[in-house]
């Protein structure tokens, strides 16, 4: 193990008092940073792109865009994402490019149907890429409640060429104990994907306001 939970609910309490006050009109965002040591991030020695399932839902929840086939509109509209959009709302947008950086931006997630895919890959694929985001399928006979419900909880873990990995780990209000649980999950990923934990350099906790803290 990196770091215990109990190191990280320490940093989060320091990292909490900081960046709330002076107090915001907002609810803050959390993350944890994982800063890396002895690797080669051009030659791919840590390479991430990982969806993590937070354990503790944060008070707001990750925005999910979906495009449902026919058979799950109903069901999709029932979990209430962000965005739920038919198959021919997604082609009126095809060729404007403003509507769709904008949904692109404003979204984290972007669940799909599978016969939709391809429509999807061509309409918000060019947008998405350059922001690090991608569509994720949805197979076809699935109650796609569940599969929102926990997106709304996601949070992805990925690497560019810096030697560091920066996740959401959830909202100020969850308090430093079940952010350092999200943390940990995120952690335990991070660790899976490593050949030793001596390419670990430091960690760290901050709120959207706030300050870096390190974790001891």
């Amino acid at each position: 193990m990196i770091v215990t939970q109990e190191k990280l609910a320490e940093a989060l309490s320091e990292a909490l008092s900081e960046g709330l006050n002076p107090k915001r009109n907002f609810t803050q965002a959390v993350d944890v940073i994982v800063v890396f040591k002895d690797v080669n991030m051009k030659v791919g020695d840590v390479k991430l792109r990982e969806t993590v399932f937070l354990p503790n839902r944060p008070s707001v929840e990750r925005r999910v865009l979906v495009v449902p086939n026919f058979e799950q509109l109903e069901n999709a509209k029932k979990a209430q994402p962000a965005v739920v959009m038919s198959k021919d709302e997604l082609q009126k947008l095809q060729g404007n490019k403003r509507a769709v950086k904008k949904l692109a931006s404003q979204n984290q997630w972007f669940l799909i149907s599978q016969d939709n895919m391809a429509l999807a890959g061509r309409v918000l694929g060019p947008a998405l890429g350059p922001r690090g985001k991608f569509p994720v399928p949805m197979p076809n006979n699935l109650d796609p409640v569940e599969v929102i419900s926990n997106y709304k909880r996601a949070t992805l873990l990925r690497t560019k060429d810096q030697p560091h990995v920066q996740a959401f780990i959830g909202t100020v209000d969850l308090g430093p104990d079940k952010l350092a649980a999200n943390a940990l999950a995120v952690l335990n990923v991070v660790e899976s994907k490593l050949k030793s934990q001596s390419n670990v350099k430091a960690i760290y906790v901050k709120t959207t306001m706030g300050k870096p803290v390190r974790v001891k």
